[in-house]
């Protein structure tokens, strides 16, 4: 099965997250996920989340500690997914690949229709109840 490595940010403010809604145009629209994208090719992780949330919401992140990484296998895909904690970031947030940016705390979650393979590091989430 072929496996597509991808990065994943998680941003925070106070004791809310930042979460985007995909736009019509991306795929699984309509779907809630964490900002980030596909690895490519000779770029590292943290490079690659980088460049995402430059591209996606126009950010410069500074980038901190891994804090998951988990492979989600759909029925013809597997996905390689590394999740980080952005310590930082400069810049307006722009809605690019997303058409809608939401601020929202853990209780709240479960209100959100989000892409499957985020359901493990949601679970982490829950269960650590991380700040």
């Amino acid at each position: 099965m072929k496996i597509i490595k991808v990065t994943g940010a998680i941003i925070q403010k106070n004791d809310k997250y930042l979460i985007g809604r995909r736009g019509p145009n991306e795929k699984s629209p309509g779907l809630w996920e964490f900002p980030g994208g596909k690895i490519e090719k000779g770029e590292t992780p943290i490079q690659c989340i980088k460049r995402e949330l430059k591209e996606e919401l126009n950010i410069n992140a500074e980038i901190g500690d891994l804090v998951i990484k988990y492979e989600y296998n759909y029925p013809n895909v597997s996905y390689l997914l590394h999740f980080f904690k952005i310590t930082s970031y400069k810049g307006e947030f722009k809605m690019i690949a997303h058409d809608k940016l939401e601020w929202v705390s853990l209780n709240d979650f479960h209100k959100y229709d989000f892409l499957e393979g985020d359901t493990p590091l949601i679970n982490q989430m829950l269960s650590n109840n991380l700040s």
